[in-house]
């Protein structure tokens, strides 16, 4: 299919039109990937939270008076 694709942008596209798709493919490619890497990030940060939350002991006070 990405051949035949290419030939198609190749064969039926104008220079100018060429070079336009491809630069916007390229943006959109460095786009992803940059979303992607921030994805990476925050589900590590979520990660780490909660085996933060999960590590805490739970602590109860008692002293006494009722409420």
């Amino acid at each position: 299919m990405r051949t035949f694709r290419r030939w198609l942008l190749d064969r039926f596209l104008p220079a100018w039109a060429k070079d336009s798709v491809y630069r916007e493919n390229a943006a959109l490619r460095d786009k992803l990937g940059r979303q992607e890497q921030e994805i990476r990030r925050l589900n590590a940060y979520i990660d780490g939270m909660e085996g933060g939350l999960r590590a805490v002991r739970r602590i109860v006070i008692q002293n006494g008076v009722s409420q």
